[in-house]
């Protein structure tokens, strides 16, 4: 069979999590194809606004053989990279300008991430990312550049998004240092992912300085800047605070502040391929990161069709209020049906999905019978994101993306309310 690297081995490792979604991402349902498939309500895609997407990007392709060619470089298109500064410099309110040379377009917020990982650590060092984390975080820091997901706890009683969670970022630095695990970096998803909320402006405050006071890089995935929605339960939801507003040279040597952006999320294209770094402050960072940008770099094709959606301003101000109107429709009807049939959940105001607390339906406290809920869910044809993926501190959470077609989406909570009455009548754990 010839030699294969360890390092590629090493991701190989069996994993029951694995097991289950690999089980349910090739059966999906679809209503043409597959009918008796999967619903998927795992996957955190927004799918409200696909038919909008798909008509823009048709209308207004018009490519030529340019469009054909390796273009200007890894980089990105210097249009794309210029119209896409114009768009952060108006969404974000970053205290200083952002430029053009301060953006590297790559195929998608994750290939940022890796190519991160790979250029501020070397193998063995750690990223601290906090519980619960967005579950492609753990293969974008450690599949390739072999840097160690390291894991921040906060217990029952902080709110990970909370100023209070601050401190257990820095207790969890010194434990990884005393263990010998160098930390270069600290990774957060703002808003967060699974939890669907913004942080509180003082944890964002307070992580910048805890970065500063440790000399490490502040790595911000912001893909969902546009995804909030208001909703009873929160009706006048906080805006979206980007790092880049605060006047950084309070707080931290500006340099070692990066943020990540993409057309995944607000725009309803996770299949699109394209996103970017934005690192306005550290010259040496960007040239580092354009030196391994050639791995993954991005179609002209996809380039072109995000080019066209920043160009046209009066469709970005029609476009955007629909979207939100959509995320709060699609959001009351998701959460009427959880109250309706005792479902507990985490009241969201961004991002496309709600975090569940399904604990009454395990039959221990245990991740082996969280596992086995989500078997029982997905033989009953219905797919919800289980908390372990995310590293959930409390078995029995799940992760629901309600951004889905009504049909669809009405099908897969049926089936989970089915799978529920039948876990309920095989005498439920109850914590």
């Amino acid at each position: 069979m010839g030699y294969i690297s360890k390092r590629a081995l090493d991701n190989l490792v069996p994993n029951k999590l694995q097991e289950i979604r690999s089980y349910c991402f090739h059966n999906q349902y679809d209503q043409a194809t597959n009918p008796d498939g999967i619903v998927a309500l795992a996957i955190a895609e927004n799918k409200l606004m696909r038919n909008e997407i798909c008509e823009h990007i048709n209308k207004s392709m018009n490519i030529n053989p340019w469009h054909l060619t390796y273009g200007q470089g890894p980089n990105g298109d210097p249009a794309l990279r210029r119209t896409l500064a114009e768009y952060v410099n108006q969404v974000f309110n970053p205290s200083t300008p952002i430029k053009d040379n301060h953006i590297c377009i790559c195929n998608g917020a994750g290939s940022a991430v890796d190519n991160l990982s790979f250029c501020l650590g070397e193998p063995a060092d750690g990223i601290l990312v906090g519980r619960p984390l967005y579950v492609g975080f753990f293969p974008d820091i450690e599949a390739r550049a072999k840097i160690k997901p390291v894991l921040v706890s906060f217990g029952a009683d902080v709110n990970p998004t909370s100023a209070a969670a601050v401190s257990a970022y820095e207790d969890a630095l010194h434990r990884s240092n005393a263990s010998g695990t160098t930390i270069r970096a600290i990774l957060i998803s703002s808003p967060h992912n699974p939890l669907g909320r913004p942080y509180d402006p003082d944890f964002l405050t307070g992580i910048l300085k805890l970065c500063s006071k440790y000399d490490i890089h502040l790595i911000s995935d912001e893909v969902y800047a546009k995804s909030h929605f208001p909703s009873k339960d929160i009706p006048d939801p906080p805006p979206f605070v980007s790092v880049l507003s605060f006047p950084l040279e309070r707080y931290i040597d500006p340099s070692l502040v990066h943020v990540i952006y993409a057309m995944s999320k607000d725009f309803c294209a996770n299949g699109t391929r394209i996103g970017a770094l934005i690192s306005p402050f550290n010259t040496q960072l960007m040239r580092s990161f354009r030196s391994v940008a050639s791995f993954t770099r991005a179609s002209q094709l996809a380039e072109h069709a995000w080019l066209n959606m920043f160009n046209d301003k009066m469709w970005q101000e029609w476009y955007f209020p629909l979207f939100q109107s959509r995320m709060t429709d699609a959001y009351a009807y998701t959460t009427s049906y959880l109250k309706a049939n005792g479902i507990p959940y985490n009241p969201a105001s961004v991002t496309s999905f709600i975090w569940l607390d399904l604990s009454r339906w395990l039959k221990e406290d245990s991740q082996d019978a969280e596992l086995e809920l989500n078997w029982r869910m997905a033989k009953g044809g219905v797919w919800l994101a289980m908390g372990a993926s995310f590293a959930s501190e409390k078995n029995g959470n799940f992760r629901l993306t309600f951004a889905s077609p009504r049909e669809e989406l009405t099908m897969g909570l049926e089936r989970y309310v089915n799978t529920q009455r039948d876990m309920t009548r095989h005498s439920p754990y109850t914590p």
